[in-house]
């Protein structure tokens, strides 16, 4: 397949530069929304990018709601890669060959750990690090350094916030090692080996784009609330998305577009 170029962009970006992504619209207009950007795009793996988050979202779904016995189904967003239904039958059935490796084994796994445990938190820690994966594996599928570095960045976010939650419940290290993703630029083994040591562990992330959100992943870290290091760690992720705003066509502003869709109806 050839490299696509930014100038195979060059009506997408005069698209999307005059519609503004925002809060309006029913769900089933976002889902049609991302369809047509899928055919739009020179590139469709890079909407399917911001799009495998919702497959992640129902497989959670469904896994909760079995293990509670309860009726899930006003809770699936047909906004995925997959329709809830297809989804759903794959997990019921345990007939994986619809989706793709990676969600089909974060699936099973999960779907284990929540029986074995109980605890639907270890569920999702591994979905997420299944989605980081795959996150990062569809970044580099397509090409883009701008969409490959923002896949190791959100990576980093998720380890840092699981991280900081970890230090203020003060759970043991081997728990902490089996909920990190290795996606990111800081290693699994490096936090690992710093933990519990508050200061000295969440300084492994200085180097990265979150560092202006370390004041606060201390302050959460030490009990004293996380929805300030929430906005903290969002607004990184908002500064990196920004430096796509100067680029007037690429894959750049599709991009940034997808993200604001994501951010703005989270």
């Amino acid at each position: 397949m050839n490299r696509v170029k930014d100038t195979d962009y060059l009506y997408l970006s005069s698209y999307l530069q005059a519609k503004k992504p925002g809060r309006s619209g029913s769900t089933e207009d976002r889902a049609a929304m991302l369809r047509e950007l899928s055919n739009l795009a020179p590139d469709p793996r890079i909407v399917d990018f911001f799009r495998l988050k919702y497959d992640y979202h129902n497989a959670k779904v469904y896994l909760k709601s079995v293990a509670a016995g309860a009726d899930g189904r006003h809770l699936y967003l047909p906004l995925g890669r997959y329709a809830p239904a297809i989804l759903t039958e794959a997990c019921r059935t345990e007939d994986y060959r619809s989706l793709p490796p990676t969600l089909s084994a974060a699936i099973r796994e999960s779907s284990e750990i929540l029986g074995r445990t109980s605890d639907p938190r270890l569920a999702d820690f591994c979905l997420d690090q299944a989605y980081a994966r795959e996150r990062k594996e569809t970044a580099e599928s397509t090409g883009s350094d701008f969409l490959r570095d923002y896949a190791a960045l959100y990576a980093d976010a998720l380890n840092l916030r699981a991280l900081t939650r970890m230090l203020k419940s003060g759970v043991r290290p081997e728990v902490l090692r089996s909920v990190l993703t290795d996606c990111g630029t800081v290693s699994p083994s490096r936090i690992a080996a710093a933990y519990p040591e508050v200061g000295t562990v969440l300084a492994l992330f200085r180097s990265t784009r979150l560092a202006p959100s370390l004041v606060e992943a201390e302050k959460a870290a030490r009990g004293e609330g996380f929805a300030p290091f929430e906005r903290a760690v969002r607004a990184c992720l908002d500064n990196y998305m920004e430096a796509a705003s100067m680029t007037p066509f690429g894959e750049r502003v599709l991009i940034r577009y997808l993200y604001q869709i994501e951010e703005q109806n989270s």
